[in-house]
């Protein structure tokens, strides 16, 4: 993987480097990595180019995790800046999502549409998991997954999720989740002017549906995509049909 410095932090991040006239900015979520987006990776290669960075304090970048959504924008404007963008799609995945949305709120210059999957203009935390993080981590992680994926998701993938989230320190998914937690831009959210796709499942016992269906009635000409029998993880438990979805998106930008 390429690395960077941002602000005098080492940044980790994959990138296509394939000359395209589509660019696509994908952003992790809490306590993840650019492994998230792998069957993206895979399978999009040829549709843009495609940049998926390990955010501060997760896997191999380094620096602190952040204290705020509003700061991850920041911090994601001085990236692009960097890497000399001047034209992309922004996708993110549940608080990936949310700093999308921040980075689109802010008017972070060359966004030409917003994909958000999983996520919400809130993006309030159960205590309960806070809590089960904080006292148990290595215990609870596997309730933690469970929660998020749907009961059709095979046993490999859970493992794999499971060991994914284990192997990101504590005190990063507490920052991320506090984070999370004081996220909150539903009074704000309808001035976002982009073509924009909003990704939710059915099954999803961290970000509900509601959530994105508030998205899709507030950002002026967003689409709503409901993935049935799908949980948090449609980027993992459906890659296939995401793919297409986004393949879609993409095409009707044209």
């Amino acid at each position: 993987m390429p690395e960077m410095y941002v602000k005098d932090q080492v940044v980790y991040f994959k990138d296509t480097m394939k000359s395209s006239s589509r660019t696509i900015l994908f952003l992790h979520g809490a306590g993840g990595s650019h492994h998230t987006f792998r069957d993206q990776w895979a399978r999009l290669k040829g549709t843009a180019r495609l940049i998926i960075p390990d955010l501060p304090g997760h896997a191999r970048s380094g620096g602190a995790p952040f204290e705020s959504i509003s700061q991850a924008a920041g911090w994601l404007a001085d990236f692009v800046k960097e890497l000399g963008l001047k034209k992309f799609i922004l996708a993110g995945h549940s608080m990936g999502g949310a700093i999308a949305l921040e980075a689109a709120l802010n008017e972070m210059p060359g966004i030409e549409a917003l994909i958000i999957i999983s996520s919400g203009a809130k993006l309030k935390v159960d205590p309960d998991i806070v809590q089960g993080i904080k006292e148990r981590f290595n215990d609870f992680v596997p309730e933690f997954v469970d929660r998020m994926i749907s009961n059709e998701t095979s046993a490999d993938l859970r493992e794999d999720v499971m060991k994914n989230f284990l192997s990101t320190r504590l005190e990063t998914h507490l920052a991320d989740f506090r984070a999370c937690n004081d996220f909150d831009r539903m009074d704000r959210i309808g001035v976002i002017r982009l073509p924009t796709l909003v990704i939710n499942g059915t099954e999803d016992g961290l970000i509900p549906l509601k959530y994105g269906e508030y998205l899709a009635n507030n950002i002026s000409g967003a689409v709503l995509k409901v993935m049935h029998g799908t949980g948090h993880l449609p980027v993992l438990e459906r890659p296939t049909e995401l793919v297409a979805v986004i393949t879609a998106f993409i095409n009707s930008l044209d």
